[in-house]
């Protein structure tokens, strides 16, 4: 019929768009932060769980199922990331019962050194995937991680990597609306 509004096969649509605007929103806010432009410590922690976490486990999971191994793993690694960095940031304020030491910054210089050590290994992945932007995304998101283990070990202002995580986060979230307009043929470069 003329003029017929139809759904696509919502069994063929990539959660990837959401995977990257979850981590494009909490990257963002994190870097708006870091890097001076806002003081606003909670808007960060709510986009770190329910963005960077939440947003990017459940893509990573339905890509899970659909067989992708790599972005699985990324955004559910990444977004259990989120959670871990909200909890430590949390946890000293007693918000899960007994209010723990806050974490020292040698070791937060170790926690995000090791993740930007994984990923770096999958930066590498990346290159055969044909999609420069995730390669663009992925190589920001190892600056970032290992820009932020610089500031924990005292060898980098904030403000630096707080830049870095900024442009990490608008990466992504160019790389999510790029897929997202692909989906609808409206081509953007990636």
């Amino acid at each position: 019929m003329e003029g017929e509004i139809t759904v696509k096969d919502l069994s063929a649509a990539s959660p990837a768009a959401v995977g990257f605007y979850g981590l494009g929103f909490a990257a963002t806010f994190a870097g708006l932060l870091n890097s001076g432009m806002f003081s606003d410590a909670a808007m960060v922690i709510a986009m770190a769980i329910t963005l960077g976490g939440v947003a990017e486990v459940l893509a990573g999971w339905q890509l899970w199922q659909k067989g992708d191994t790599f972005a699985a793993t990324a955004f559910t690694i990444f977004g259990l990331w989120w959670f871990a960095f909200s909890y430590i940031n949390l946890a000293p304020a007693g918000l899960w019962g007994a209010p723990l030491d806050a974490a020292s910054a040698s070791s937060m210089g170790f926690f995000t050194l090791v993740w930007g050590l994984i990923a770096t290994s999958l930066t590498v992945a990346t290159l055969k995937i044909g999609v420069k932007m995730i390669t663009v995304v992925f190589v920001v998101l190892d600056l970032t991680f290992f820009s932020l283990a610089l500031v924990f070990f005292g060898m980098l202002p904030l403000p630096i990597a707080g830049i870095i995580t900024l442009i990490t986060g608008i990466a992504a979230l160019y790389l999510a609306t790029a897929l997202v307009y692909d989906s609808v043929g409206i081509k953007l470069p990636i």
